[in-house]
């Protein structure tokens, strides 16, 4: 019978059938009970009226609030499921941009490698070509570098695999890192431009806590990102001192970024797919990356302002202790 039951008897269908199936033993075999109480039949008659509305009532009070969980209960699994087909649509999307934009990431860099390493193997060029050649081999060789290093930090953060390695370092030294030559790639610093490094006024003992690995990732990916869209004038890093953060800046004198564009900024290379192609290779990745990394140290990176004169870029890293 417990077999049959279960087997023909939905789960969310078995509570309220047994509610029933108790009240209507409770209404058949209540009489007993009602006659040991009294044996005046006009009190019998209205005792049995009030016990049928205590199973109707009571009955009623259990199937609401069992009706009430299982809506609630199938409520909860529809948004899951929702929420589920959402991230599979996304992830989808996701897969399908990266596999579109692999020509700009990957190939096009991979294709300017491989020109100029034909015209390497043809006999008649001249070794001050050849050594020409080699160094645009060399610059393409590092953005595909760059590209594909970026490409894996970011499946690393998203995977929740990226770990902070914290430590207390000074900041002055940190930002002259930034700016030496052998953190920049001197090819691409351009002639009619000049970076301007702007150091703490705390006699040079500003001291942070945090990941400076990552903070030097973000710092140095807004540094060429300024360097790549300022044709002319100055570009200038440093930071300030608030009462529970330091707020690093990176300023330009570029083009600016246009209204409809500015949105997109930190957006993954799904949605800045058209910001990367329309304006300079490798900018969605890198600020993408950076807004994760950022995360990451419990920060903030947001544009402070453009115009058609330059940006700047703002990093926010809170004040900690060990």
């Amino acid at each position: 019978m417990l077999k049959i039951f279960k087997k023909f008897i939905p789960f969310e269908y078995r509570i309220p059938l047994i509610y029933i199936i108790i009240g209507a033993l409770w209404i058949l075999f209540s009489d007993e009970f009602v006659l040991k109480l009294t044996d005046d039949p006009h009190r019998i008659q209205i005792l049995s009226t009030y016990k049928g509305w205590f199973y109707v009532i009571v009955t009623g009070i259990m199937l609401y609030y069992h009706i009430q969980k299982e809506f609630n209960r199938r409520n909860i699994l529809y948004n899951e499921l929702l929420a589920a087909k959402k991230k599979a649509v996304e992830s989808d999307n996701l897969k399908t941009a990266f596999l579109s934009n692999l020509s700009h990431y990957i190939r096009t860099p991979m294709n300017g490698i491989l020109g100029f390493v034909n015209l390497l193997q043809d006999k008649n060029t001249s070794p001050e070509k050849q050594q020409l050649f080699l160094g645009y081999v060399n610059e393409r060789s590092q953005n595909l570098l760059q590209t594909l290093n970026c490409i894996v930090e970011i499946s690393k953060i998203q995977e929740g695999q990226s770990e902070l390695i914290k430590d207390t370092f000074n900041i002055n030294s940190l930002l002259r890192s930034i700016t030496s030559s052998e953190n920049l790639d001197l090819s691409q610093i351009k002639k009619d431009i000049s970076i301007k490094l702007s150091l703490g006024m705390n006699d040079g003992d500003d001291e942070i806590y945090s990941d400076k690995a990552k903070v030097i990732q973000i710092l140095s990916s807004l540094l060429r990102n300024a360097i790549k869209f300022t044709d002319q004038g100055e570009i200038e890093i440093g930071y300030t001192v608030t009462s529970n953060a330091f707020i690093f800046y990176v300023k330009d004198s570029g083009k600016g970024i246009s209204i409809e564009k500015r949105e997109l900024l930190f957006h993954d290379f799904m949605h800045n797919s058209a910001y990367i192609h329309t304006e300079g290779e490798g900018a969605g990745l890198g600020l993408y990356l950076s807004s994760g990394l950022t995360n990451l140290l419990g920060g903030k990176l947001w544009l402070e302002r453009t115009s058609p004169i330059g940006s700047v870029f703002c990093l926010s890293i809170p004040q900690q202790s060990k």
